[in-house]
């Protein structure tokens, strides 16, 4: 068994043996990025460098990202708890070469690093490349131990990356897990379908800048960003089928079962996954200077903190909760990320306030709701007019 904490340190320290060096990951809030409420992605502060505005004083770099995906082109919130891999918050790994090393190496370090140094299966591992991209393909069919029939070419959705409706761009190529109990029941078919085929690392071949109009022209140079999502590989590596069995959430679950009474059967364990998933997004937004309101990206972080008041409500929790949280969350992130520790207090305070709010509002609506319902002559019609009040 491996923890999280030693993953990301493994891949850290796998590219830092290869010249890379360590970058910081920037703020969940991006402070000179007007296109996005959000760091979507690890490649968010490596953007000017794409497009050629800024020279990097290095040629290689690694890096443990803090991604938020709740809006815009990439947005997982539906998911969040209906199934046991999506997040609203997440940890992006990705190793970056701006002008550097290309698709070879990007493809045999992956390869080494999944096979040698981690011992993955490698019979239950599928690639997938770019319909047009024969480059990857054939760097792909040179890998030793990888039969060619397990590498597999898809279209613009799935193998050609765009972190926006604008921005650097460019064909991916995909390493896929089969989290399947019969290997032997593995299909070709099943790779971007099934949720038996989860992808655990992206290599994307940065080449094009995608214009407002929606052209495609090259960059001045070719460069590669990959992403690997830090939950998926420890849930894997770990061989557990649900990210939230692992160390990164399960303590948090475990005090979420504690506060409400309620255990991990209770309707299907979702109301536990959603408030766990949030708690992450919110204290890092917090942390890096977002505040709850009623538009743009506070909203965003309002309407989150809602959805899982709501669900700790349906755990029958009726006093502010989330705050209880943040200890766990430190315990797990804290090393990593010192700044939920540096900033405790604030993002209590406004989890807090926040749910202290709500709550109230909530109490409110409820209150009008049954009367109208008690007031109304048919039982069975709630009329525009109430629904809108």
């Amino acid at each position: 068994m491996m923890n999280s904490s030693e993953i990301r340190k493994q891949f850290i320290d796998y590219f830092l043996e290869k010249d890379h060096k360590f970058v910081r990951s920037s703020s969940v809030v991006p402070t000179d990025d007007p296109t996005l409420l959000f760091t979507n992605a690890g490649m968010n502060q490596f953007k000017d460098i794409f497009l050629d505005k800024k020279k990097p004083t290095y040629s290689r770099a690694v890096n443990s990202q803090k991604c938020i995906r709740v809006s815009g082109k990439h947005n997982d919130l539906e998911e969040v708890g209906v199934d046991n891999f999506h997040h609203t918050f997440f940890e992006m790994l990705g190793n970056w070469s701006f002008g550097d090393y290309y698709k070879e190496e990007s493809i045999k370090w992956a390869w080494e690093l999944f096979t040698k140094v981690w011992k993955i299966d490698v019979n239950r591992l599928w690639v997938s490349v770019y319909k047009d991209d024969d480059e990857a393909y054939n760097f792909w069919t040179k890998i030793p131990n990888l039969d060619n029939d397990r590498i597999l070419r898809f279209g613009n959705k799935e193998n050609f990356w765009e972190m926006g409706e604008t921005g650097p761009c460019g064909p991916c190529s995909e390493i896929h897990y089969f989290i399947g109990k019969d290997i032997s029941s593995q299909n070709p078919n099943g790779v971007n379908l099934s949720d038996e085929y989860r992808e655990l690392w992206n290599l994307v071949f940065i080449q094009y800048n995608r214009e407002s109009d929606g052209s495609l022209t090259d960059l001045p140079m070719k460069h590669v960003d990959t992403g690997m999502g830090l939950e998926r590989i420890t849930s894997v590596l770990n061989k557990q089928y649900s990210h939230y069995e692992t160390d990164i959430f399960k303590p948090i679950i475990d005090k979420i079962v504690d506060v409400s009474g309620k255990d991990t059967s209770y309707k299907n364990c979702v109301p536990h996954k959603v408030i766990a998933d949030h708690l992450r997004m919110l204290s890092f937004s917090i942390a890096d200077g977002a505040v709850p309101s009623n538009d743009g990206r506070g909203y965003v972080l309002r309407r989150v903190l809602r959805r899982a008041v709501r669900y700790g409500d349906l755990l029958g929790i009726k006093d502010n909760f989330m705050h209880l949280l943040i200890d766990d969350l430190i315990d797990i992130m804290g090393k990593p990320y010192p700044e939920i520790f540096d900033k405790k207090n604030h993002i209590i305070e406004t989890l807090k306030r926040e749910e202290d709010s709500f709550r109230k509002t909530l109490d409110k609506g409820l209150i009008k709701f049954e009367e109208m319902v008690k007031d109304s002559k048919n039982k069975q019609v709630f009329s525009g007019d109430d629904s809108f009040r």
